[in-house]
């Protein structure tokens, strides 16, 4: 069944040259390398959904350019395979609807790879939803006049992101994961949006990220060679972040306790504070009294006396400077000191107030530059008296400016009666901390968290393959630039969950302008499928003695807008039954999965309350069911294109009558009939294709003999 030759060297060079692509896209050969390299790298889409699962798979091969070429490429191929070998013969037929099948299922394929839905409806019982939302995410610009109206929309801008955090694609990437060319996926990077005075860039990607507080440092406290730790020794983490009023806050998130003692972080705001907390440590030839040591530092000098030797004395000068100082109370529960500080002999008074076991709530000489610390050595402490800050080991750590706008951590152990300290190491190097008798404690620093002021840092989380996409907490780096006023941030995506609630402050972000402020959000795609679906009850199965859920199901209603029931009564949805429902509005067939779960939660987690504040009746426990909606466009018309191949493969192999046969040259319109005979030189018929022996004799007669002694 070859094809036809139809270039030859007497026609014209640009009429040869398309027939020549013609006949190259129609021949064998080319079809053949083609389905070649779909083969290996439809093979190669299965190993790596099998590694990175199925949203890499889609990103890194389905979706891509260069497979939706490759894909036309075959689709060309075997329509011009076909037309080459037109008029088509009778012997021909499976072959053409053979490729008619195949051309209308690479149809269907297109037509569901750009216009399916695979979304995700998130329902509490009880509660009703009809949107669904897919992986992908967009920028919703908002813009608002001065006078603070509700705001016009600007538009949505379309971004692909794919599904590994952008810093991963670099050089310092894993060496499994670089070995694949991600780079060649489609990815939204630069400039998105630069219309009407406002201009959307993105700069970097997390796909899923976490969110911490700045400044803050997480640090480890132990040892390699702890007593009866093992091999790998005994590690405590210590999380800390600066809060600007700490004997406020809640859950004093500026100190930790390790063995006993105390860890506290501050934020410091110039040089001359840094090198003042570096230098007030105490003299231990003079002693603690009863009510510690006052350390002073001020214009570069060092002034120490015991707290005993100051209470009612009357102002003194600080030598060396021309400061006066007084101490007017001395708070005995609180440990802490007030000062009165006066530069020169007729300056205003400066009061401040330097507490022993708060050192980071201290009231320090802003004014007059006077930085003072109270040590005061205790023997032993209990439990309350640890809860109020009074331990007798006390590490200080302090973020604290370094040149060009940077930031550098120092800090002071304090192990009564000795203080040592310096600049801590933010590359993981240890340094000591507190001796206890099993062991000599070190400090490493595991991440810190520069800031100069205290804000919402994102961080990067490695990418998780079993973890969905909607409980990832993607987050993209802008910078958005209105009527020329340019800021760069962090924005958090609105998470994918069963209520709709106002965005967070890191999900959200408005630049105001002279005239005009614009707000950006990070939002995932939402499909409006047309009804609505309502969980009645939701039931979760576990295997017996785990917490790993064995079965899950779903009982649905579906509703009009209205309110109206589309059925006439509840469906099951479990995970190996699938529920198909046709929307009477829009006539659009969808089939659902109950794909996964959210929760439990239980009364005081954060969700719980979240998802139950204006709920009537609050549940004992609540959890949330997440089902998938799925639409797709081409699968009638790939239904068709499958069956078109199989009735065209069924025609070519297994109906081979004889009118199906190729005829031959000098036969007439139809082939002879089977049982044909070939007729001798006497007219006789012989078997058909059987030829005479010519030195034998007529069929059904011996051969003639030849007579003895002859020749």
């Amino acid at each position: 069944m070859a094809a036809r030759r139809l270039a030859t060297p007497d026609q014209p060079a640009a009429v040869r040259a398309v027939l020549s692509v013609y006949e190259f896209l129609a021949s064998l050969r080319f079809a053949v390398v083609l389905i070649a390299l779909l083969a290996i790298i439809l093979g190669l889409g299965t190993f790596v959904e099998s590694a990175y699962g199925t949203e890499a798979v889609k990103f890194g091969v389905w979706n891509t350019w260069w497979f939706t070429l490759l894909n036309a490429l075959l689709a060309v191929s075997i329509f011009c395979a076909a037309a080459i070998r037109y008029p088509w013969k009778r012997h021909q037929t499976g072959f053409v609807i053979t490729h008619i099948g195949l051309l209308v299922l690479l149809t269907g394929c297109l037509l569901s790879q750009r216009g399916g839905i695979d979304a995700q409806i998130p329902l509490l019982e009880g509660e009703k939803g009809g949107r669904a939302y897919e992986d992908s995410l967009h920028f919703a610009l908002l813009e608002r006049s001065v006078a603070g109206d509700t705001g016009t929309p600007l538009g949505s801008v379309a971004f692909r992101s794919g599904p590994f955090n952008w810093n991963e694609y670099g050089g310092a990437a894993p060496v499994h994961r670089a070995a694949f060319p991600w780079r060649f996926s489609p990815r939204d990077t630069g400039v998105l949006y630069d219309e009407r005075g406002v201009r959307l860039e993105v700069l970097d990607f997390y796909s899923d990220s976490s969110a911490a507080l700045a400044p803050s440092v997480r640090l480890r406290i132990g040892s390699d060679s702890f007593e009866g730790a093992g091999a790998s020794g005994m590690w405590m983490p210590v999380d800390l972040s600066w809060q600007p009023d700490p004997l406020r806050g809640a859950q004093m998130r500026h100190r930790g306790t390790v063995g006993g003692g105390t860890i506290v972080f501050w934020k410091l705001a110039t040089d001359n504070e840094a090198r003042a907390f570096l230098a007030a440590t105490p003299d231990q030839t003079l002693g603690f009294g009863t009510r510690g040591q006052l350390v002073l530092v001020a214009d570069g000098k060092v002034r120490r006396w015991l707290v005993d030797d100051l209470v009612g004395q009357p102002r003194m000068p600080l030598d060396g400077t021309d400061l006066f100082v007084e101490l007017t109370d001395f708070n005995d529960q609180l440990s802490a000191a007030r000062l009165k500080v006066r530069r020169g002999a007729e300056g205003a008074d400066e009061e401040i107030v330097i507490l022993a076991d708060l050192p980071e709530v201290s009231i320090q000489g802003s004014r007059t530059g006077v930085q003072g610390t109270l040590w005061i050595e205790r023997d032993t402490t209990d439990a309350s008296e640890r809860m109020q800050g009074k331990a007798r080991s006390r590490i200080d750590i302090v973020q604290a400016p370094a040149g060009k706008g940077g930031h550098r951590l120092l800090y002071r152990v304090w192990q009564a009666p000795e203080v040592t300290g310096g600049e801590l190491p933010i590359d993981g190097s240890p340094v000591p901390a507190f001796e206890m008798p099993r062991a000599k404690l070190e400090m490493r620093v595991d991440r810190f968290l520069p800031a100069d002021k205290l804000e919402i840092a994102t961080l990067p989380v490695p990418f998780d393959k079993v973890k969905a996409p909607s409980a990832k907490r993607r987050a993209a780096r802008i910078r958005l630039t209105v009527d020329g006023k340019a800021e760069e941030f962090w924005l958090a995506g609105i998470p994918v969950q069963p209520i709709n609630e106002a965005p967070g402050p890191t999900e959200e972000a408005t630049i105001n302008a002279a005239r005009r402020s614009v707000t950006v959000r990070l939002v995932p795609d939402a499909v409006d499928i047309g009804f609505d679906i309502k969980l009645d009850n939701f039931e979760r199965k576990l295997d017996p003695g785990t917490s790993q859920a064995s079965h899950f199901s779903s009982v649905v209603e579906f509703l009009s807008r209205s309110g109206k029931a589309l059925v006439k009564q509840p469906v099951t949805i479990t995970m190996n039954a699938p529920v198909d429902f046709s929307d009477p509005a829009s006539g659009r067939s969808y089939r659902l999965f109950q794909e996964s779960f959210m929760g439990p939660w239980m009364p005081g987690d954060d969700l719980y309350e979240k998802f139950t504040k204006n709920a009537r009746e609050k549940p004992e426990r609540l959890e949330a069911s997440v089902l998938t909606v799925n639409y797709d466009p081409g699968r009638g018309v790939k239904y068709l294109g499958s069956g078109l191949i199989v009735a065209g493969i069924f025609t070519m192999f297994y109906m081979k009558a004889y009118f199906f046969r190729p005829r031959r040259q000098d036969d007439g319109e139809d082939d002879p009939p089977p049982a044909a005979r070939e007729l001798g030189e006497d007219g006789s018929a012989d078997r058909p294709g059987k030829r005479r022996d010519p030195r034998r004799g007529r069929p059904g007669h011996a051969p003639a003999q030849r007579p003895r002694g002859a020749r």
